[in-house]
């Protein structure tokens, strides 16, 4: 079997997205376990060496894209992304591996993740929610810059192939999803994917997610160890906290969602909050490829579905919350970004008058 390299441009800097950098060693192993030289094809990927081993280090989404695009060549094997799962520990998350193997349940874990999504690859969005028949659905939405995914199938198979087993080391060896559904096409062999998940696997689904059983999520670990855990949350959240305050776009996302309520939102507001001149903010912000105002719309969006979806605010008390000045401007801007109404989608989502 032969794969191409994938001639898709690179993403530009607006558009990156970074993953944690353990990923890199548990790739590095596989492949070598697999009879490739690891090291090469991550510096094939444009992956400096020296931070392999650097904690700290994120690698963007052009080295993963590219990365699993050599490693499919190389090994030849389409489900490459399910033989890195094998090789996962809890120093591939950071910290935040040593909070999961500590939590009391696996419920507890994937709470922790979708807490902490920013840190494992802020390419994507974790979330958890009931199912049908006492089953829970862990969902991973991946992001899109223009038309192409931040993370790519293999990259998706890698992630939900780790969870599931990082779960079987917390729990028992045979412990299984109860299905597996992947937005990827119909790989050539299907049943490795069976093999590896040891359950149904549904592939071209609408998205990528895990059905879990809720009596196997919230048994109790025998490994559980509350206070453990707390202490890597804390190291996680002062990682993130550095991770943004390195990225501008972060510091002015930040600034907006805690000045949005107050009515401050233009670019002398934000720039006098962060100490930074307005000049050089914008310039900042146009050398990333973004402005003030597209992050700002983005911001309320996400803030405004999560509110609609989630809180019993009313639509004027949401309007406030994200710096407009007058409800009917947040009824038009909402339309806009989705196509309905405040109204309409609030009742779409959570049924609500």
């Amino acid at each position: 079997m032969s794969f191409d390299l994938d001639t898709e441009q690179l993403l530009t800097s607006s558009q990156i997205s970074t993953v944690v950098g353990g990923w890199s060693v548990a790739v590095a192993r596989a492949l070598d376990s697999l009879g490739c030289d690891g090291d090469r094809l991550l510096k094939d990927a444009g992956i400096d060496l020296q931070q392999k081993l650097d904690v700290n280090a994120r690698f963007s989404a052009n080295h993963t894209r590219k990365l699993w695009q050599l490693a499919l060549i190389e090994t030849g094997q389409e489900d490459i992304g399910l033989q890195v799962a094998q090789f996962v520990c809890p120093t591939t998350f950071h910290a935040l591996g040593f909070s999961l193997w500590a939590s009391n349940s696996l419920m507890d874990a994937l709470q922790r993740m979708v807490r902490f999504d920013l840190l494992l690859n802020d390419g994507c969005t974790l979330s958890i929610s009931p199912a049908t028949n006492n089953q829970y659905r862990f969902s991973m939405e991946v992001k899109l810059a223009e038309t192409q995914a931040l993370v790519v199938p293999t990259g998706v198979d890698y992630f939900l192939g780790a969870v599931v087993k990082m779960f079987r080391d917390m729990s028992m060896p045979l412990f299984s999803p109860s299905s597996v559904h992947l937005s990827r096409p119909t790989p050539t062999q299907p049943d490795a994917w069976k093999d590896y998940f040891q359950c149904p696997v549904h592939f071209e689904s609408e998205s990528n997610y895990l059905i879990f059983d809720a009596a196997e999520l919230t048994a109790t670990l025998a490994t559980g160890n509350s206070q453990l855990a707390e202490q890597n949350d804390k190291l996680v959240e002062d990682y993130l906290a550095k991770m943004q305050m390195q990225d501008i776009c972060g510091q002015v996302r930040s600034a907006l969602i805690e000045l949005m309520p107050l009515g401050i939102t233009t670019m002398d507001g934000i720039a006098e909050s962060l100490s930074i001149p307005a000049r050089t903010l914008k310039y900042k912000l146009n050398q990333q490829g973004t402005t003030l105002q597209q992050l700002r719309d983005k911001i309320r969006e996400e803030l405004a579905r999560q509110y609609l979806q989630h809180s019993p605010q009313s639509f004027t008390q949401i309007a406030y919350s994200l710096g407009f000045s007058d409800p009917a401007h947040f009824n038009r801007a909402f339309k806009r970004w989705s196509g309905e109404t405040p109204t309409a989608y609030r009742k779409r989502t959570n049924g609500s008058p």
